[in-house]
Formats: structure tokens, C-alpha cells, sequence
């Protein structure tokens, strides 16, 4: 299932009203009013991995409420409201590097709350809502773009409600967003370019809340922002004729206002401003690809590529998703089935025996019984995913050897059909490639860390080391994993990255055991609340991925992108950049 996710933004300017639009190129453009007067500026930024390259703010016209468009060819199309009155104005310009090469302002109709489309064939859908305190008609103009003006056909109106947006892909189908009159509930019509005419179906509703936004692809795939509670919401569903199928139901993504959407070439960005009086505007961008089949969907790419040469989304402190008194230890949102849905591929587990049950904790906090965990895995494997995930068990409570071969048992039962117990000869864990591991299909790989799985030998469970054991060269996968016991952001990436820089690929305590995978522990350790503290990593990971030297001067790459609260980090798609293959 294809879908998006724009987690945590960063904050990019200062100012109000912001909208966006993308084009095939990677290019972006943002329009937004300042923070108290009429002063409309834009900006113009290249997509780089998971974030934006802006260029500077640039001051355009005066008014109020301004939207655009661009397409494939960098034509742009601006409108917004004059300050004062009710005068609708347009602009045509051209993109030329990090500047627009505006047209004269024009007036073209009366009313509040423009917004607009272009596709690549210079067709424009505009709409908007009537001026009038009598009435709440919604109006569209279709047009094309001739030179620096459009040609603008007639005005007609075609529902009623306030603050209309709308979308138009290259086969001229359209979508169109609004809220409702009198209620707090958000709506699309699907419809089609005919001349000047759009055929709509009926207005359908996909929300609650307001401030809806809206983005088409040339497949006919919709994504839809809406607010709801100061809370930013995400859908993305297909056209089928002239309604949406819905992938699922709105998911919150962030806190803010007044989103605005847009997609090119599978991928997305969003704008918003911030829900406090700061004037903060934010960005965040998400890949449009189903996460849950990343590997199976990149095998032609991955494939052949070893263990230690792919990216993986990693998630600490895997099973603390739980509400209740386990929230004094949360780190995750997501069920291990939702996680594994999002792509996360390498899982800590830590599991205690209560004497009873086995069931995952993180320190004196309880999380779910191990056997839900299992559940979640099974689950997922069953779906039939050719897809490599990593259980790492560690931190054992109450567990010795002979509870031990409890907990191997359980797994086994639960998990058997897909362990990995064998691997190519001649070849560690590391050496074999995606394909090899993905051959028959899902593949699970369960690492133990101490001593417990080389007392206890047995097909499928894998001997692990950290890269500073005593006795590195018993494990059968060896990994960097060093957090940096900070609450400090700065701190931890400075520590993060002064680690990756210095790392050889050996062990500590025997240089001539290589080490095979590192870790970026991208994770603060607060006693608890970790919700709020995670926040400012997972908000910076993307960023920090393109200022981090990979590989190293050593030849090492990063290999698990290990946070807390994953999809808000959007981790799966900082990974599927940092291995060269954003899109299948």
C-alpha cells in the first residue's frame, strides 16, 4: 500500500499563510505572507534526500492569502487577495535557479481564498470562495497559460463552503478540498477538465477538522493535510472514477495550522505554520512507496548487495509501545506489526521472565507479553513480504539457561518457518546478500547477545557481540552500538558523528576481528517522558544525513538508523535515500 508520512518538520522561515508546490524536477516553490502586514515572498528550494535546499526569501507583491503552482516546465502560477478588498490577482513566472521571473500582477475575479493548479500541459485550475458575508458558493475558473498571462475562462460556481484547494494532474483530473459551511468536517469532489468546464462528481466527505489541502499524482494517486485540533492530519487514497479509495484513515503527523501539500514523482512536502503566536513555518518531506515491501519492491537494485552494505531502519527499545503505567516507559508508537509496516528492519528486543510468561521491559517497565510480539512478527510474515528483519534480543531479566531454552522454544513455535538457519558457505552473517537471505521469501534473523545461544546451540539463533566485547570473535554478527547517554541534541549528534568518524570497522578489544555494522544510536535518554525529548532528534535526522561524510575515511558506511517514536522520524525514508534507492 503506497502512502506517505511527513513526521516531524523543521522549521525553515518566519511569516503566515504558506503554501507549496513540486514538480517533477525536484523543484520547489513556497509562497507566504509576513508575520503582521500584507508582504508576500517566496521561496524556491531543490529537493535533497529527505529535506530541502531553500534559497532565500525573496519579496513578490502585497496581499493576503497567496497559493501556487508549478509544473514540469518551472512555469509558476501565483494567486492570492488584495489586502484590503476582495480583488483576486494572478502571476505567471519562470523558475530560473533559485529565483521566480514574475509577470505582472493581475487582477482576474472578486472573492476570498484563491487556489490554484497547473498541470504540464499549461492547463490552470483556480478556485475560490465567494466575497459575500451572504453566501459561502465555491467558485472554479479553468485556464491556460499563454506567455505571462492565462486565459481564463468563465466563473462557475459548484458547492458551497470556505477555504477551497485543489489539485490537477497531467490527464486533467481534478481534486478539490473544502470545509464545510457550518461544520468542522473537510470534503473532495473528484472531477475532470472538459474545455472550460469541470465534470465533478458529488462532494464526498474524508475528515473532520479544516484547513484541508490536497496533492494528485499523474497516476491518480491523492494525498490530503487537513487540522484538526491544532493537530495536522494525513490521508492518501486512489481516484477510482469519480471518487478516492482510502488506504486507511487520517493519521496525525505533527502539530500546527493551515497545512499545505504537494507532489511530483512519488515524492511529497508539506508546509505549515506553527499552532503557537511564533509565526514559525515548517516543512517536512515524505516518499509516496509502501514501506512494508521497501526490500521486495528494490530487489533488482538491492539485492546483491550484502548485510553490510544496506541502510536499515532501526527502532530502540522495540516493544515499549504500550499506554497505561508502561508509558513511563514508551519509546515507540507503533505496534512491532506497525512498525514493521513503516519498514523498520532491525528490532531491539529485551525480554524478562515474570516467572510466569515471557514479556518484553525496559528496565523495571513492563511492555507487551513476548507473545504479542511474536503475534505481530507472524503476521506480517504471513503476508508473504520478501523482506529481511533483524531481532536482536538483549538486556535479559530473570532468564537463565534453562528459561532461556523456554524463551528459544516460544520463538521457534511462533516464528520457525521463517528463522534463518543456514547461510551460504564460506560466508559470515554479513557477507550474504539480500537476495540470498530473501530467496524463499520473509526472512527473519534472530541475533542473542551473552552467552546463552553459544551454551545452548541451536539452527536459527545467532551468536551477537558489540564491537567492544571481551570476546569479540564468538559473534557471528559484531555491531558499533554506542549511545550517547545524553539529553543534549547538539551533544548527542556531535558524539554520533565523532563516532561514525572514527570508526575502522574493527573491534575494540581485538583489532583483527572486523566489525560488521555500525549503528547510529540517533537517540536521547531522558529517565522517561522520551515522547518529548525524541522530538528534536527526529526532527533532525534527515538533515543531518546529508551533512554526515558517508562512507567515512575509513570506508565504513552507516548501517541502522536506530531512533525512538520511528515513523515520526521518518527513519524508512532517511534509509531508503541513504541506500541510493528512495523510489522503486
Amino acid at each position: 500500500m503506497r502512502d506517505v508520512f511527513f513526521g516531524l518538520a523543521l522549521q525553515y522561515d518566519t511569516g503566515s499563510m504558506p503554501a507549496v508546490a513540486l514538480n517533477k524536477n525536484g523543484t520547489a516553490l513556497e509562497v507566504h505572507k509576513n508575520e503582521a502586514g500584507f508582504s508576500l515572498y517566496y521561496r524556491v528550494g531543490t529537493l535533497k534526500k529527505a529535506t530541502v535546499n531553500w534559497g532565500p526569501s525573496t519579496q513578490y507583491d502585497n496581499g493576503t492569502t497567496p497559493r501556487c503552482a508549478i509544473n514540469g516546465t518551472n512555469v509558476a502560477v501565483e494567486v492570492h487577495k488584495n489586502q484590503l478588498g476582495s480583488t483576486l490577482y494572478y502571476r505567471v513566472g519562470r523558475i530560473e535557479g533559485n529565483q521566480v521571473n514574475w509577470g505582472g500582477s493581475r487582477d482576474y475575479d472578486s472573492g476570498i481564498e484563491p487556489a490554484v493548479a497547473l498541470n504540464d500541459n499549461n492547463i490552470v485550475v483556480e478556485v475560490h470562495k465567494t466575497q459575500s458575508s451572504l453566501s459561502n458558493k465555491l467558485y472554479y475558473h479553468v485556464g491556460r497559460v499563454n506567455g505571462n498571462n492565462v486565459d481564463w475562462g468563465p466563473s462557475y460556481d459548484y458547492d458551497s463552503g470556505s477555504t477551497p484547494q485543489v489539485a490537477l494532474n497531467n490527464s486533467g483530473v481534478v481534486v478539490e478540498v473544502h470545509k464545510s459551511q457550518s461544520q468542522s468536517t473537510v470534503w473532495y469532489h473528484v472531477g475532470q477538465v472538459n474545455g472550460n468546464n469541470i465534470d465533478f462528481g458529488s462532494s464526498q466527505q474524508f475528515g473532520s477538522g479544516a484547513s484541508p489541502s490536497v496533492a494528485l499524482t499523474n497516476g491518480g494517486d491523492a494525498i490530503v493535510t487537513w487540522v484538526s485540533d491544532n493537530k495536522l492530519m494525513q490521508r492518501v487514497g486512489r481516484v477510482n472514477g469519480k471518487s478516492i479509495s482510502w488506504n486507511n484513515d487520517g493519521v496525525e503527523y505533527d502539530d500546527g495550522l493551515n497545512p499545505s501539500v504537494a507532489v511530483a514523482n512519488d515524492m511529497s512536502i508539506q508546509v505549515h505554520p506553527t499552532e503557537t503566536a511564533l509565526f514559525g513555518l515548517w516543512y517536512s518531506t515524505s516518499i509516496l512507496t509502501n514501506r512494508a515491501s521497501w526490500m521486495q519492491d528494490r530487489l533488482e537494485t538491492l539485492g546483491n548487495i550484502p548485510l553490510s552494505g544496506l541502510v536499515l531502519p532501526a527502532s530502540h527499545d522495540s516493544g515499549m509501545y504500550l499506554y497505561g503505567i508502561a508509558i513511563l516507559g514508551k519509546t515507540q508508537n507503533l505496534s512491532i506489526y506497525g512498525q514493521l509496516s513503516y519498514g523498520v528492519r532491525w528490532f531491539d528486543l529485551r525480554p524478562k521472565w515474570t516467572g510466569s510468561k515471557f514479556v518484553i521491559h525496559h528496565g523495571p517497565i513492563t511492555g507487551p507479553d513476548l507473545s504479542e510480539v511474536l503475534d505481530d512478527i507472524k503476521r506480517f510474515a504471513n503476508e508473504g513480504h520478501r523482506e529481511l528483519a533483524i531481532l536482536k534480543f538483549s538486556h535479559f531479566d530473570n532468564i537463565d539457561d534453562n528459561t532461556y531454552v523456554q524463551l528459544a522454544n516460544q520463538i521457534e513455535t511462533a516464528l520457525g518457518p521463517w528463522l534463518v538457519k543456514t547461510i551460504p558457505g564460506g560466508k559470515r552473517l554479513a557477507d550474504v546478500t539480500l537476495n540470498e537471505y530473501v530467496k524463499n521469501g520473509p526472512a527473519l534473523l534472530v541475533l542473542v547477545d551473552g552467552n546463552y545461544a553459544v551454551k545452548n546451540r541451536r539452527p536459527g539463533f545467532w551468536v551477537y557481540r558489540d564491537w567492544d566485547a571481551s570476546d569479540p570473535a564468538v559473534g557471528e554478527l559484531r555491531v558499533f552500538d554506542q549511545y550517547s547517554n545524553t539529553t543534549d541534541f547538539d551533544k548527542m549528534k556531535e558524539d554520533q558523528f565523532a563516532k561514525f568518524n572514527n570508526y575502522n570497522g574493527k573491534c575494540k578489544n581485538d583489532p583483527s576481528v572486523p566489525c560488521d555494522l555500525f549503528l547510529l544510536s540517533w537517540t536521547l535518554t531522558p529517565p522517561t517522558a522520551v515522547w518529548s525529548f525524541s522530538k528534536v532528534a527526529n526532527r533532525n535526522l534527515g538533515l543531518a544525513m546529508t551533512e554526515l561524510r558517508v562512507p567515512n575515511g575509513y570506508g565504513q558506511i552507516v548501517n541502522m538508523l536506530y531512533v525512538d517514536y520511528v515513523e515520526y522520524a521518518r527513519v524508512t525514508d532517511v534509509a531508503l535515500f541513504q541506500n541510493g534507492q528512495p523510489f522503486s
